[in-house]
């Protein structure tokens, strides 16, 4: 998602305020107006992440993509001898934009540039620095919340529910409900924002659902174009349930997500799980109806 008041996610939106080298779906590589050096390139994904800590790895990866792409074009094709590439993130690395950005500086043998790393305070017990640093092999999620959701709906539109199973370090949660007025879709997207809602505070969370409607929405990134379209769709039609989306979205930004797509009615015993429990708060609704 853009943001309003960041200027690289400005440019995104209208590419003439920059000299554009290049884009893809996912990026965008322009040219750094400070004039430092020639051809010094920016190149920015084209959801807003602040930098490398907090964006995701698919957009970590295409922005890497761009980013090969013109050093390889600066070497092979525009006559320079190399290139540098570096990131600078938080402001005590020299961020002035917080707004994720890889530079890209070609070169040429005997250039004038000066880049330099010096560092007074010298290293000398590489086996302390190793020690105090190195990656300890860990376990995924560890301690982390997963979710599992599904929705059901008997007609379409018909008689909804939903279901989320949270589990949490041995401690199992199922919140569930129903609509007597509703589509699949909009109990697929209210499973999980009930889910998220249930939790009290910040986490690193794993949902699971059948839905590609949902899931896909976030792996494959259909929200920001969405949005960048004001909530229309590549044909320029209106994107259904906007109301739940952006409860949705308010609900994913206070966590770190982790999306995973099963496949609907197999061997998955929380996601046949929640489809029963789906299924029992349509019967609810019809009990009552009857």
């Amino acid at each position: 998602m853009l943001k309003d008041d960041c200027i690289f996610c400005k440019i995104i939106k209208d590419n003439s305020m920059c000299h554009k080298i290049a884009e893809s779906e996912y990026a965008l590589a322009f040219l750094d107006i400070s004039g430092d050096a020639y051809g010094h390139t920016l190149v920015v994904p084209k959801k807003h992440f602040c930098g490398v800590l907090d964006c995701d790895e698919k957009y970590y990866f295409e922005v890497q993509k761009l980013v090969l792409k013109i050093a390889k074009h600066y070497v092979d094709d525009c006559g320079f001898d190399g290139v540098n590439i570096f990131n600078n993130t938080n402001e005590c690395a020299g961020q002035s934009v917080m707004h994720l950005h890889f530079h890209v500086v070609p070169r040429k043998n005997g250039d004038k540039i000066k880049m330099c790393f010096k560092n007074d305070d010298r290293v000398t017990d590489f086996a302390e620095v190793k020690k105090a640093l190195e990656i300890k092999e860990e376990t995924v999620n560890s301690g982390g919340v997963v979710i599992y959701t599904d929705g059901a709906c008997s007609g379409n539109p018909g008689i909804g529910g939903y279901c989320a199973i949270l589990r949490h370090k041995g401690k199992e949660k199922i919140i569930s409900g129903g609509e007597a007025s509703t589509t699949n879709n909009r109990m697929e997207l209210l499973g999980v924002i009930k889910g998220l809602q249930a939790l009290k505070k910040s986490s690193v969370v794993d949902i699971y659902s059948d839905s590609a409607y949902v899931v896909n929405a976030f792996l494959q990134d259909w929200i920001t174009p969405w949005v960048m379209n004001g909530w229309k769709t590549s044909s320029k039609a209106e994107v259904q349930n906007v109301d739940l989306w952006k409860e949705l979205i308010s609900e994913v930004q206070k966590h770190k997500v982790v999306w995973h797509k099963v496949k609907g009615h197999a061997d998955v015993e929380l996601n046949n799980k929640c489809d029963e429990i789906a299924r029992q708060e349509v019967q609810k609704i019809k009990d009552v109806m009857e």
